[in-house]
């Protein structure tokens, strides 16, 4: 299998991923035709209009990611330790583990299972630490990454947010011999909108990752343009679509 037809795969199963969310039913909620048989659990709390509040987490995310891979050709790992130590904390390097791992199965007289790629689920805007681990891990391990993030809502501040700390993060973990290929996909939920791209620096093609990562996150223009409206975003869609984001809609 190639790199381009594994990012393709990927990229389908966020693009179903999405899909899936979108229809995800709320306790006390209608489902519809398409609605998956997991919803999304209330909070004890209700919000001022005392109306439920949905619990939305990283680990709906996993078992519907889980649910599209028992469809296809693939193997998968849940909470998988990595191969190599990291210090998260203290001075002893140890084990770290992936959300999920992508495998191939090798039928050759050794029937092996290949890992092929990391998952890594985030829900929220998540702080600076939580995306530094988990992007520290995908370019450390070596494997291809898929990086879902799912988010309930945005404005016109949210984007740019957590694009500044996957900057920071790839720039902290920065090694300009090593290869890095992450799949970014950011899903939010009641705009209904998910926007993805692969992010890939090769070393032998690319020696300025700090132009590959402007370019790529289109910071400054999206930065840039003040009359971004919160309503319905569709300014700052057009900014990712113009720099080679995939925009996925219902």
């Amino acid at each position: 299998m190639t790199k381009e037809d594994l990012i393709k795969d990927l990229a389908e199963i966020n693009r179903r991923l999405s899909y899936d969310l979108w229809n995800v039913s709320c306790f006390g909620g209608t489902p519809s035709g398409l609605s998956p048989r997991l919803i999304f659990p209330k909070k004890r709390k209700k919000n001022k209009k005392g109306e439920d509040i949905k619990r939305i987490s990283e680990q709906e995310v996993r078992t519907l990611y889980c649910n599209i891979l028992n469809n296809l050709n693939y193997f998968y790992s849940i909470e998988t330790p990595t191969d190599n130590a990291y210090i998260q904390s203290g001075k002893t390097g140890v084990s770290a583990l992936s959300d999920l791992s992508i495998y191939t199965y090798n039928n050759n007289g050794n029937s092996i299972f290949n890992k092929i790629a990391n998952v890594e689920f985030k829900a929220g805007t998540s702080t600076d630490e939580d995306i530094r681990k988990d992007i520290e891990k995908i370019i450390t391990e070596g494997k291809d990454g898929d990086w879902f993030h799912i988010l309930k809502n945005i404005d016109r501040r949210s984007l740019p947010v957590i694009f500044n700390r996957f900057i920071k993060s790839i720039q902290n973990h920065f090694n300009q011999s090593k290869q890095i290929s992450i799949l970014f996909c950011i899903c939010i939920l009641e705009n209904k909108f998910s926007i993805i791209k692969h992010f890939d620096y090769d070393p032998s093609f690319e020696k300025n990752i700090s132009n590959l990562m402007e370019g790529f996150f289109c910071l400054s223009k999206i930065n840039n343009f003040n009359n971004i409206k919160d309503k319905n975003l569709l300014e700052q869609k057009d900014i990712l679509k113009n720099n080679g984001w995939t925009i996925i809609e219902p």
